[in-house]
């Protein structure tokens, strides 16, 4: 559910009244970016480290975002005062703008909107989730890009497999989930991809939470070794430190969440309690 108001170019607005012109080339080309956090306790939740990906990801794309940090700020807490949803999404995304000619860039448009956000159901994090695994790379993964039209066009398939989401997988190794970062646990040893994906907020905070009590290496997974896995995990900033039992055909460990992940829910959970904003 979206909320009544959006910002859009400089204004709060009606949601009914936030539109763009069919020329901007996140339309026509699916060119532009986005960066997506969650408030906890009526806040935005690690602002800063979200606010900083999305600028990186600007540059990397060559476009220009119009305000600065702390005006940034400022107004995604005017949206989520006026929207008054308790536990908020907040997405702020920036677009190539209107072309002339259907391929050049012109001035960002950027918006931002309001959303209540769908947290796993307790039984997913009880039970864990299964996976649809699917070769794909995707491109610019470093980046928060707008495109999302393998995760979406495969949305049947993943219904029809009953799974929760798709694990990429390319040339042999283990990429990430489509919105999520992915982790596997071997003999108490926690493996996570490094290359050629986005290196998310939340994969970073369990990182650092995990080192304190495990060995933690980021690198290049082959498909072999997730086999052979006794357990493993996703992380993201809806899903925070979400159990995966069941990737396509094949069970991971006993096929229920292992010691390790139940740990690092915790942790996670006594993470988001002790965050100062």
């Amino acid at each position: 559910m979206m909320g009544d108001y959006f910002f859009l170019n400089g204004e709060i607005l009606p949601a009914s009244q936030a539109k763009l012109n069919i020329t901007d080339l996140a339309l026509l080309r699916g060119f532009g970016i986005f960066d997506f956090l969650r408030t906890y306790n009526k806040k935005p939740f690690l602002i800063d480290r979200y606010l900083n990906r999305f600028y990186n990801s600007a540059v990397h794309v060559g476009l220009q975002i119009p305000y600065g940090k702390e005006k940034m700020k400022e107004i995604i807490n005017s949206l989520l005062d006026i929207n008054k949803i308790f536990e908020a999404g907040i997405r702020m995304v920036l677009t190539g703008g209107y072309t002339s000619n259907g391929y050049t860039p012109g001035e960002p448009n950027i918006f931002i909107l309001i959303e209540k956000i769908n947290f796993p159901t307790e039984e997913n994090y009880s039970n864990g989730i299964k996976l649809y695994f699917y070769e794909h790379q995707r491109e610019l993964s470093f980046i928060k890009s707008i495109n999302y039209l393998s995760p979406i066009s495969l949305r049947n398939k993943i219904k029809e497999a009953d799974a929760y989401d798709v694990l990429y997988h390319f040339n042999g190794k283990i990429r990430e989930v489509s919105r999520s970062n992915f982790f596997m646990v071997k003999d108490n040893k926690i493996l996570t991809p490094d290359t050629d994906i986005l290196l998310g907020i939340t994969r970073a905070s369990v990182i650092q939470l995990a080192e304190k009590y495990y060995q933690v290496e980021g690198r290049e997974v082959r498909i072999e070794e997730l086999w052979e896995a006794d357990e493993a995990f996703m992380t993201g900033t809806t899903k925070k430190v979400l159990p995966v039992i069941r990737i396509g055909d094949h069970s991971i460990g006993n096929s229920v969440p292992g010691t390790v992940t139940k740990h690092l829910m915790e942790l996670y959970s006594e993470f988001e309690n002790n965050t100062y904003f």
